[in-house]
């Protein structure tokens, strides 16, 4: 690359039709921006491709338009955006490790578990809380839970059947594109090109290793970006697409030699589902959520690892919030959509305009985006303390139950090609989420079990939820090209590189095996530093 570029839009600059680098990553969101950063002190020439700009926009943002023929997620909701930071420009914050338990071969979960032990992940998440701005979850752990635990949620957690889980939040969420921004642009070795979208993955004649790149503008400009070493970060459902449109020499798409991309999509089904009256007296701080000085932390309640191998479950987890009146609830609906936006700034444009981006039905919002989400770190930490200093209630305390669930690995839940194209010619996706029985009985196998461990502790009252529960998805995309050591299983090796493919390699959810019930956030950056650590070495020629 020329050394004078840095930051480039590649629809004004006057690019070459061929550029060339030692690194070419696709994508600079979390895990593009990431694995570019850690690079840096390589001094390797590195290039950073990103489909959109440095702001949104919303004729780019149809780039992300795709066909839904399985279960719908969120109605005219922004769960991705094409713009330089990715759709950490509009996430609330929410940060959590995966367990030892989402690493192991579950035989009662099909196709769960990793092809790497969990160490080989965890040796990175403070690295990544670091690059998150999280406070520290292993000090949380050990200093801040132990001291600020009431007695009820201690009796909570004395039996064998619950596990605490500690959701963290930074100050405020990490938004990649402003905080990276300055960093790359003072690189000398790394360009980054906006609004340049990749089309197609050029293989040599053998098929086994990369040549190229072929991009385009919108308006038509295209170039050809050839690099020892090729990274796709592109998310965890447009990774599958660029496989699956590359089919020069490989008829079914890229690394779909088995028909395994785009399959084993994942999200986290999330639910508002039974309540819980808390007698008086009864306090509950941390499941209801703290601040901290910086940042804030709140504990949930998950299953033991021992439970859920007896009783044969998913790892599913639930949280408390405050149950809301009728009144409440139509106030807060306004509050909350204009809280997204200003604090997001992602909605924007004609098509992502207030009225139009409604993120789910009230209540369900108000208990899935609570205030520790929704406000800034200041005004959290006086609202708790305000809560904190009100005289405790005369009567029991009601709180709705929010479970945040495990959705297990299924082949039929997939993204394929659709038959329409996009604006650059490139076919748009279908999305085929499939949810089966399975998560829906732990589900409420797992009510039951809450309810008997809060009898035993005196913790609280539960009054189940009998009705079927009304799921919306959490925007995590996992899982359509997923990590594994036989290619006739998963699409990406032990250190995501394309089975079959010498220098092409995967960042990003796309490679998970199986999910959890963890905001994908943290282990999205920890595996790309792990895979940094990976391309330090340069793939022989």
């Amino acid at each position: 690359m020329p050394p004078t570029l840095s930051l480039v839009d590649a629809r004004k600059a006057l690019l070459p039709q061929m550029l060339s680098a030692d690194l070419c990553i696709v994508g600079a969101g979390a895990a593009g921006i990431t694995l570019a950063s850690a690079l840096l002190p390589t001094g390797r020439d590195i290039c950073l491709v990103e489909s959109g700009g440095l702001a949104p926009d919303a004729d780019t943002q149809t780039l992300y338009d795709l066909d839904v023929i399985g279960y719908p997620p969120r109605a005219d909701y922004m769960s991705r955006a094409r713009y330089f930071g990715g759709s950490c420009n509009l996430w609330a914050g929410r940060s959590m490790a995966l367990s030892p338990i989402d690493f192991e071969q579950r035989d009662w979960v099909p196709h769960s578990g990793w092809p790497i032990p969990y160490s080989e992940v965890a040796q990175y998440y403070r690295p990544a809380g670091r690059i998150l701005g999280l406070p520290d979850l292993e000090q949380v752990s050990a200093r801040e839970v132990p001291t600020r635990i009431s007695a009820h949620e201690r009796m909570l957690f004395q039996g064998a059947v619950l596990a605490p889980t500690i959701s963290v939040w930074a100050r405020s969420p990490r938004r990649f594109g402003p905080r990276y921004k300055g960093e790359l642009r003072a690189a000398k070795n790394l360009t980054v090109l906006l609004n340049l979208s990749a089309t197609n993955i050029v293989t040599n004649a053998a098929g086994d290793a990369i040549e190229s790149i072929e991009t385009r503008t919108l308006e038509g400009k295209r170039i050809t970006i050839r690099a020892r070493q090729f990274v796709l970060a592109c998310g965890g459902i447009e990774n599958a697409r660029l496989l699956l449109v590359s089919r020069d020499r490989h008829a079914a798409g890229l690394g779909n030699g088995h028909d395994l991309v785009g399959r084993y999509f994942m999200d986290h089904p999330r639910a508002v589902f039974g309540r819980v009256s808390v007698p008086k007296g009864a306090e509950l701080p941390l499941l209801r959520g703290r601040p901290l000085r910086d940042g804030k932390f709140q504990l949930g309640i998950g299953l033991s690892p021992e439970a859920q191998r007896r009783e044969r479950m998913l790892n599913h987890y639930v949280t408390f919030e405050e149950l809301t009146s009728g009144y409440a609830e139509a106030s807060y609906a306004t509050a909350v959509q204009t809280m997204k936006v200003v604090l997001r700034r992602g909605h924007a444009g004609s098509r992502l305009d207030l009225a139009r981006s409604r993120m789910a039905e009230i209540p369900e919002m108000i208990y899935l985006l609570s205030p520790k989400e929704l406000m800034p770190h200041s005004l959290y930490r006086m609202y708790v303390a305000l809560r904190d200093s009100l005289p405790r209630p005369r009567k029991p305390k009601t709180y709705v139950a929010v479970y945040f669930c495990e959705q297990p690995p299924n082949p039929s839940s997939r993204v394929t090609l659709g038959n329409e194209s996009d604006k650059l010619g490139l076919r748009k996706l279908r999305l085929d989420w499939r949810l089966d029985g399975s998560f829906r009985e732990s589900l409420f196998k797992m009510q039951d079990l809450v309810a008997k461990e809060f009898r035993r502790s005196g913790g609280g009252v539960w009054e189940p939820s009998l009705e079927e529960p009304t799921f919306t998805d959490a925007s995590h995309h996992m899982g359509t090209t997923r990590m594994s050591t036989d290619p006739r299983q998963g699409v990406v090796d032990v250190n995501c590189r394309v089975h079959g493919v010498q220098n092409l390699y995967v960042a990003g959810s796309s490679v998970f095996p199986s999910a959890g019930h963890a905001n994908p956030t943290l282990t999205i950056v920890a595996l790309a530093l792990r895979l940094a650590k990976r391309l330090e070495v340069p793939d022989e020629a």
